[in-house]
């Protein structure tokens, strides 16, 4: 017993081990707040992931209308799973979607497994994330001003265009909190603009540099005595037969081309106010046109419009700025656009590929972008919001001025990019904001 005694008191005294025990302790902590640090670092990666992901979600959903609260439920977690790669984060989320009124909520929780917390028995950090989108409950008219010009024909322009407007005609109906909130008009155009042949007898209209041909028109003008009692044909105030409009008009006299001044001068008055009715080419070119269509909710009917845009002519923006701009105008022609208002957003969406080449004085690309400027600083002066999109080619600056600001302007240097650019349109369009 004495040498087990002696023995103990020896190892009792015997300090030359002790520094690898205390080490062997102390890592311990050492550890654990290096794989915090790591760790933590990882989490808020992934919190940024879930966030931006929950917030397209937020915004998909809070577009639609008239869904189950699980309905949208499935639609969040489809446009979640598509915006996060849980697949290459090895992090799952799972949303959760409520609704009150115009507001809707999102949530979505999920555990990341730790690396170096482990040691203290830490293998899982709880990340969360919340979003909030607010439907706005604002009123909505746009008017899409599009290039539809011969140029539009090359590296598949036209066709994306087509699919890209009507994408964002999607968009931005969703986003009505009521029906007849969100309208939206189309405005292809070249050198002119085509009105439509049912309306050769509107008082806005002048016809003193118009030519006539044989055959189209409505046979209204030089009629017979015969014709007219028969109900044939109808005489009216211009001298000139109307036979062979196709419906296009030209630029209106400087300094109205440049304005939206409506309405016109009683007949008998000056023509400075009325739009001229136009030849076609003699290759018939600039008024194979698709015509207006005025503000609507007809979303189908839009959508069908902008299928049987066709690309011909050559370019004058000014003409197609000027009738999106009456699309907006309360009292303007062909126009059912209600009065401004502060709950009522009106918005141009111009798009063109090319250099302006032509209008009703001179085919100098200087003087006819002059125009094109004055009319873009009226529309914005008056109100109403432009974004301008530059499609490969075109006067980038004159463009990108047009724009209400610099983050409203696009350039895109393939026809492909055109899907993104409407999409990011529409959402800037939509009613819809993050409010949380």
């Amino acid at each position: 017993m004495r040498r087990i005694q002696k023995l103990l008191g020896a190892l009792w005294q015997d300090r030359r081990g002790n520094f690898a025990a205390i080490f062997a302790i102390a890592i311990i902590p050492v550890v654990a707040a290096a794989g915090a640090t790591v760790d933590i670092s990882r989490a808020y990666i992934v919190e940024s992931r879930l966030k931006a992901a929950l917030d397209a979600s937020a915004l998909a959903v809070g577009g639609a209308t008239g869904m189950t609260t699980s309905q949208m439920q499935a639609m969040a977690q489809s446009f979640f799973n598509a915006n996060y790669p849980a697949s290459k984060l090895g992090v799952p989320g799972t949303l959760s979607v409520s609704q009150s009124g115009n507001v809707v909520s999102l949530s979505v929780h999920a555990q990341l497994p730790t690396t170096l917390m482990g040691v203290v028995g830490i293998n899982t950090l709880n990340v969360s994330a919340t979003s909030q989108v607010t439907r706005m409950g604002k009123k909505l008219e746009v008017a899409l001003v599009l290039d539809n010009t011969g140029s539009m024909a090359s590296g598949g322009r036209m066709t994306v265009l087509k699919t890209a407007a009507k994408n964002l005609i999607t968009t931005v109906s969703a986003a009505a909190t009521n029906p007849g909130d969100v309208k939206v008009a189309i405005v292809p155009f070249n050198v002119d603009v085509n009105i439509g042949t049912t309306n050769e007898n509107v008082s806005w209209l002048h016809w003193d540099e118009f030519t006539p041909s044989g055959g189209g028109g409505n046979g209204n003008g030089n009629c017979n005595i015969i014709q007219i009692l028969l109900g044939l044909c109808n005489n009216n105030n211009n001298s000139n037969s109307h036979a062979g409009w196709e419906g296009c008009v030209m630029d209106r006299d400087q300094n109205y081309d440049a304005q939206n001044t409506f309405p016109p001068p009683n007949p008998g008055g000056s023509n400075a106010t009325r739009y001229p009715a136009s030849n076609s080419d003699s290759d018939n070119s600039n008024c194979n046109l698709q015509t207006i269509m005025p503000l609507s909710t007809n979303w189908s009917a839009l959508n069908s419009h902008i299928d049987a845009m066709a690309s011909a002519g050559n370019t004058n923006t000014t003409i197609g700025l000027a009738w999106g701009w009456n699309m907006l105008t309360q009292g303007g022609p062909l126009s059912s656009a209600a009065a401004p208002a502060a709950n009522l957003d009106k918005v141009i969406v111009f798009l063109t590929d090319g250099d302006n080449t032509r209008n009703r004085w001179s085919n100098n690309s200087n003087t006819i972008n002059a125009r094109t400027t004055l009319i873009c600083n009226n529309i914005k002066a008056a109100g109403i919001k432009v974004y301008s999109v530059r499609v490969i080619e075109g006067n980038a600056t004159l463009i990108r001025n047009c724009a209400t600001e610099p983050g409203m302007y696009y350039s895109v240097t393939t026809a492909s990019e055109l899907t993104s650019v409407f999409a990011s349109i529409a959402q800037s369009l939509s009613n819809l904001r993050i409010s949380r």
